[in-house]
C-alpha cells in the first residue's frame, strides 16, 4: 500500500475513526478487544486487497499455511518437529520462488528459452511477509512457544503499516502488542506519529521522488562524472525512498500505539561499512545475522569471513533475480571482510577519512543494485574505472547538455547532504538521527516543502518492487 496515495488515506482513516468510535462506546472490554482486533485486520486485508486480489491471496496462502503447520509440528516429538520445520520452511518459499526467480533460474541459471515466467508480476511484500512468517515459524518452534490465537497471529503477520515494506517484524516484539491491543486516543502518541509521518512523507516525495528522476540523464555510459552522478543520485534515492517508507509506517504505527521496529538510523553517517549495514534496513539485516549467519556459526568459526560473504550473498538474491544482485551482495560482503580484517590489526582512520571512504565504498556498490543489464553494468565499471573519463571537458559538456536536469540532481544532493548532516548534528546532541526534524517547526518547514517541491512524476516505493 502506498502511503503517498489517497486512496490509502481515504480508506485508513475514516476505518481508524470509526474503530476509535465504536471502541469508545463499547463498554464490556472482552467485546471490544474481540471488536477492535478483527476491525484491523479487515481492515489491513483491505489494504492489501487495493494492491490486487492476487497479492491478497497469496498473503492468505503463506500465512494461514504457517500458521496450522506450526500447529501439526507442536503436536510432534522434538525430533521429528525439526523436519516438519525445515519442510514448512520450503513450502512458504515457493510462491515468493515462483513470482520472484522461476524466470531468472529457467533462462539465465538453466539456460533454456523459455518465456513464460518473463511476464510475472511480482505480488506487492511477499519478500517481507514471507521472512516474517518464516521467523515466527522457527521461533515458534526451536523456542516450543504457544501458537497464538487465530486472530492474534492474522494481526500479526498482517499488520497495515509494515506488511508491504517492512519493517521484518519479530515475534516477541510485535504480537504481544496486537495480543494485548486497546486503540485508545493518546495524544502524544499521535502527535509523535504525526511528525514521524511528514517526515517520512517528505523523504520519499521531495528527495527520494526527485532523485529518481535525476537519474540516467542522456544516458551513455561512457562519462564517468555521468555514472558516479547517477550512482549518487541512487544512493540517496534510495535511503530516502526506504527510510521514507519506514519513517511513515512507524508514525501510522506510533499514532496507533503500537510500537515497530525503527529501520534505519541515518546509516550514512556512519564511519565504516559495519556500522553501515548495522543502521540499514535493519530488520532485515537483523534477520540474515540471526537465522544465516549465527546458523552458519557466526564469528566462531575458522571460516568467518565465509559465513559474512554467504550472508551478503544471500541478501542480494533476496533483494532480485538477476547476476547483478549476486554481486552486489558479494561485494558488501567482501568490503565487510576487509573492514573487520583492518579492525582486527588495531589499526583506526580519523573519521572525516572513515566516512568518505565508506560513502564512496557505497555509492560504488550500488552501480550493481539499480543497473540490471549486465552489459551496461560492464561498460560502467570500465568507464568509472578508466582515468581517461574523467576529461574535464566531459564534465562541462555533461552539464551544457543537460543544465535544467543536471542542475535538477544537483540541487537535491545537495539537499540529501544537509538533511544527513542534520541527522549527524541530532545524534552527536540528543543521541537520535531525526531528532532535530521531530518537532513543529521542522514538520511545518517540511509540509511547505512537500507542497512546493514534490515530484511531478511520483514513483512506487521502490522495495515495492522486493
Amino acid at each position: 500500500m502506498d502511503f503517498t496515495t489517497c486512496t490509502f488515506w481515504l480508506i485508513m482513516l475514516p476505518s481508524m475513526a470509526v474503530i476509535y468510535l465504536v471502541n469508545r462506546l463499547e463498554e464490556r472490554s472482552i467485546r471490544r478487544a474481540r471488536y477492535t482486533k478483527s476491525c484491523l485486520l479487515l481492515l489491513s486485508l483491505t489494504l492489501l486487497y487495493t494492491a490486487s486480489a492476487e497479492t491478497l491471496f497469496i498473503f492468505l496462502f503463506v500465512t494461514i499455511l504457517a500458521y496450522f503447520g506450526c500447529i501439526c509440528a507442536r503436536k510432534t516429538e522434538n525430533i521429528k518437529r525439526k523436519t516438519i520445520l525445515i519442510f514448512l520452511i520450503i513450502i512458504l518459499l515457493i510462491p515468493l520462488t515462483y513470482y520472484k526467480y522461476a524466470n531468472f533460474i529457467i533462462r539465465d541459471v538453466i539456460g533454456l528459452p523459455w518465456d513464460t515466467f518473463r511476464d510475472l508480476v511480482i505480488p506487492i511484500g511477499i519478500s517481507f511477509y514471507t521472512f516474517q512468517t518464516i521467523a515466527f515459524c522457527i521461533d515458534t518452534l526451536k523456542r516450543n512457544q504457544e501458537i497464538p490465537t487465530f486472530i492474534d497471529y492474522m494481526n500479526f503477520c498482517s499488520f497495515f503499516p509494515q506488511i508491504v515494506a517492512g519493517p521484518i517484524e519479530r515475534r516477541d516484539s510485535l504480537l504481544p502488542q496486537v495480543t494485548n491491543l486497546h486503540l485508545k486516543w493518546d495524544s502524544s502518541n499521535t502527535a509523535q506519529g504525526i511528525f514521524y509521518i511528514i517526515l517520512g512523507l517528505f523523504f520519499k516525495m521531495v528527495l527520494g521522488d526527485n532523485l529518481a528522476t535525476a537519474m540516467h540523464i542522456g544516458y551513455d555510459g561512457h562519462n564517468a562524472f555521468q555514472v558516479w552522478g547517477n550512482n549518487i543520485a541512487f544512493g540517496f534515492r534510495i535511503y530516502f525512498d526506504f527510510a521514507g517508507y519506514g519513517l511513515t509506517a512507524y508514525g501510522i504505527a506510533k499514532a496507533l500505539g503500537i510500537n515497530i521496529t525503527l529501520n534505519f538510523m541515518s546509516p550514512y553517517t556512519c564511519c565504516n561499512v559495519t556500522d553501515f549495514w548495522r543502521k540499514w534496513h535493519i530488520s532485515l539485516t537483523t534477520w540474515f545475522r540471526d537465522y544465516i549467519y549465527f546458523a552458519l556459526g557466526g564469528s566462531r568459526t575458522r571460516f568467518w569471513f565465509f559465513n559474512i560473504v554467504f550472508m551478503f550473498l544471500i541478501s542480494g538474491i533476496w533483494h532480485g533475480a538477476g547476476w547483478n544482485f549476486i554481486i552486489w551482495g558479494t561485494l558488501a560482503g567482501v568490503t565487510m571482510v576487509i573492514h573487520r580484517i583492518y579492525r582486527q590489526s588495531g589499526r583506526t582512520l580519523p573519521s572525516l577519512i572513515g566516512w568518505g571512504i565508506t560513502i564512496c565504498t557505497m555509492m560504488f556498490i550500488w552501480m550493481f543494485f539499480y543497473e540490471t543489464n549486465m552489459s551496461i553494468v560492464y561498460s560502467n565499471l570500465l568507464t568509472i574505472l578508466s582515468p581517461s573519463a574523467y576529461d574535464a571537458g566531459d564534465f562541462i559538456s555533461l552539464m551544457q547538455n543537460n543544465a535544467t536536469q543536471g542542475s535538477h540532481l544537483i540541487v537535491f544532493c545537495f539537499l540529501s547532504l544537509v538533511i544527513i548532516l542534520l541527522e549527524y548534528i541530532s545524534i552527536k546532541k540528543y543521541g537520535h538521527p531525526y531528532q532535530i526534524l521531530l518537532n513543529p517547526a521542522a514538520c511545518g518547514c517540511m509540509l511547505l516543502l512537500i507542497f512546493m517541491l514534490h515530484s511531478q512524476k511520483q514513483s512506487q516505493f521502490i522495495y515495492f518492487a522486493f
